[in-house]
């Protein structure tokens, strides 16, 4: 029988195995986590603030500045005045920093994916049902 322990070694391994995993996915679609993310958060709030994106990113704003500035320069987001608060300035993506988004979406969903594709049906429902109950049991702890 495995113990909590080993299973927690043995999570914590896949873990960062899968994240290994999904960097170099991400760096054959041409980006990096980091932008990944911040193009990701674009994606789905429209249009930010820069403070709003660090927040949701946990990035301080010097690396959000960092990010923008490069992601910018490639011709992925744009920054523009905020309309009503002079010392705010607004993200958005453009066409091709959306298009860049949706691609590198897709290939880090097409990844996962297959690495599911061994696990039968049945693995498949046990596997979801699990991670469920685990998710259940992280935001207990965390109330």
């Amino acid at each position: 029988m495995t113990d909590p322990q080993e299973l927690a070694r043995l999570f914590g391994q896949f873990g960062k195995a899968f994240g290994r995993r999904m960097c170099e996915v991400m760096g054959r679609a041409g980006t990096t986590p980091a932008r990944a993310r911040l193009l990701g958060a674009l994606h789905f709030c429209g249009s930010c603030k820069m403070r709003e994106i660090g927040a949701r990113l946990g990035v301080t704003p010097r690396n959000v500045t960092k990010l923008v500035d490069a992601l910018e320069a490639e011709g992925l987001v744009q920054r523009k005045p905020h309309p009503h608060d002079r010392r705010a300035t607004l993200l958005s993506l453009t066409d091709r920093g959306a298009a860049v988004c949706r691609e590198s979406l897709q290939a880090n969903h097409a990844a996962a994916a297959r690495l599911f594709e061994p696990l039968g049906p049945r693995d498949r429902r046990q596997l979801a049902r699990l991670l469920r109950k685990l998710l259940d049991a992280l935001s207990a702890v965390a109330e």
